[in-house]
């Protein structure tokens, strides 16, 4: 359709009468090795453009199509319903870094299908809009480099959406500081599946807030994490509001907390993980309508810094057949938890308290065939 692909030229026009081709003849826009200039937002609605199958997406090698978006006020690409988009490389040409920007992809409708991409120097990654209902949302096999904002928000889910093999990557060749910026950050969804995700860097690797700025669409994530992992991060996984969520297996390695849980009606479920915190406690649960951590090792190593491993401030929770270690404490109990289980768990406190106890009157806590390998002496 006339496309020069010179990383020059202004291709937009030629991608417009593609997709109105495509979407003419129920077909879809194949993007040949190239770089193409876009001046405008593309929507896409029931038709998807993609590259060749055989392109590969990490940041130091080049094989997919890249379109470079010179357009500042909206996304590169804007999928309504059907619209997807697959094999392609977007990569942002910042003349300074920036304070804010739009989003690479946004997403509007339903049955959107993104899958093999890679986007690189975005302010953000894929969003969705937060106004309309995005259910069936599959996304698949990306890498973002250096993302400055929001790698995904997937808020607006009626039907199960779907993230898999993400990796959201803060590092070179663009450096900028870990203040800001969150992985993965869940909203409004329908039993959201996420497999095999990853954050490097980022402030937050993944947060679950009811209520998003710039979002219409209020409400709690129902939810699984399988095999996700965050490193480098001063925040793991963040749970602010009345979410389900099971998280089974990944590493959370961080500067701060691992784990941290706010919200009266929250559920949390995690099992098999490994959560691993510096100069903070690796789990905090400062609110839920119950937290249950069973089978994971839960650790503060670093013997520069005396935070517990475990900190509970509030709400219940039930820690089992976990082992916990610390350079402080192992496990604190606050007196505004209403109830907390401490059974089967082996504790290694490298010679400070165990477990210290300061529930107050009304809560209830079961300690309970704990090994604790170092006590520290009366």
């Amino acid at each position: 359709m006339g496309a020069v692909g010179d990383g020059q030229t202004d291709d937009t026009k030629a991608f417009v009468r593609a997709v109105e081709a495509a979407r003419a003849k129920a077909t879809h826009v194949y993007v040949p090795k190239g770089t193409y200039r876009l001046a405008e937002t593309l929507t896409l609605q029931g038709v998807g453009v993609c590259g060749p199958d055989v392109g590969a997406w990490p940041a130091d090698i080049q094989a997919l199509p890249s379109i470079r978006p010179a357009y500042r006020d909206g996304p590169a690409f804007l999928l309504l319903a059907g619209g997807s988009l697959r094999g392609l490389d977007i990569t942002y040409d910042w003349k300074g870094e920036p304070e804010s920007g739009p989003p690479a992809v946004l997403i509007s409708g339903i049955g959107v299908y993104v899958s093999n991409m890679r986007i690189k120097y975005a302010w953000d990654g894929i969003l969705t809009d937060g106004v309309n209902n995005v259910g069936r949302l599959n996304i698949e096999n990306v890498f973002m480099v250096s993302i400055r904002n929001v790698g995904v928000r997937v808020t607006g889910t009626w039907d199960v959406p779907r993230l898999s093999n993400i990796e959201v990557w803060n590092a070179g060749p663009v450096k900028h500081g870990m203040d800001r910026g969150i992985g993965f950050h869940l909203g409004k969804n329908d039993l959201i599946r996420i497999t095999d995700c990853f954050v490097f860097a980022m402030h937050h690797g993944f947060l679950l807030e009811e209520h998003m700025e710039a979002c219409e669409i209020e409400g709690g994530t129902w939810g699984l994490m399988n095999g996700c992992s965050t490193d480098y991060c001063p925040v793991g996984i963040e749970v602010r509001g009345r979410h389900t969520l099971s998280v089974a297996g990944g590493t959370f390695w961080e500067h701060q907390e691992s784990l941290i849980v706010d919200g009266a009606e929250a559920m949390v479920r995690i099992s098999g993980s490994e959560l691993k915190s510096n100069g903070a406690p690796a789990v905090v649960v400062k609110n839920a309508d119950n937290v249950v951590i069973t089978g994971c090792s839960l650790l503060r190593p670093m013997d520069s810094f005396d935070p517990p491993a475990v900190v509970l401030n509030g709400g219940r929770t039930t820690l089992t057949g976990n082992h916990i270690e610390s350079h402080g404490p192992g496990v604190t109990i606050g007196p505004k938890v209403s109830s907390a289980v401490i059974s089967g768990n082996t504790i290694d406190a490298h010679g400070h308290a165990g477990i210290v106890d300061q529930h107050g009157e009304g809560s209830q806590v079961l300690i309970d065939g704990n090994l604790v390998l170092e006590q520290a002496a009366d």
